[in-house]
């Protein structure tokens, strides 16, 4: 695993403040002078390695809710298609019907309802 990847998983990072869904650890990092909303994170343990992620993508695919609203009503974050992708692998229910409020399902939803065992989410 390269270097890249074990510092994003260091404890004191906001990518760290995400996967935990540590909301007081997350707004710490929000409140630094510098602070980029739109910043974005590339790893090698997310599904697609050669894609950069925003701090919502990574709140859906965590679970990560209370992030996920901080950033939604704070900074006003936009839901994308890999929110919802996402949002089927993370599991929350909040999140999932929030981005489907923006997003329509596609192929990849689909594959990642499946591989969550999320399946009936797809039928409602």
């Amino acid at each position: 695993m390269e270097s890249e990847n074990l510092d994003i998983l260091a404890e004191n990072t906001i990518y760290r403040a995400i996967m935990d869904n540590d909301k007081d650890r997350f707004i710490f990092h929000a409140e630094k002078e510098g602070f980029d909303k739109d910043q974005k994170i590339k790893s090698e343990l997310l599904p697609y390695i050669d894609y950069e992620y925003s701090l919502l993508e990574l709140c859906c695919y965590y679970g990560a809710v209370d992030c996920f609203k901080l950033l939604r009503t704070k900074f006003r974050s936009e839901i994308t298609e890999t929110c919802l992708e996402f949002s089927f692998l993370g599991r929350n229910h909040e999140i999932m019907s929030e981005c489907l409020k923006y997003q329509n399902p596609n192929n990849d939803c689909m594959d990642f309802a499946i591989i969550s065992h999320n399946i009936d989410l797809l039928h409602s």
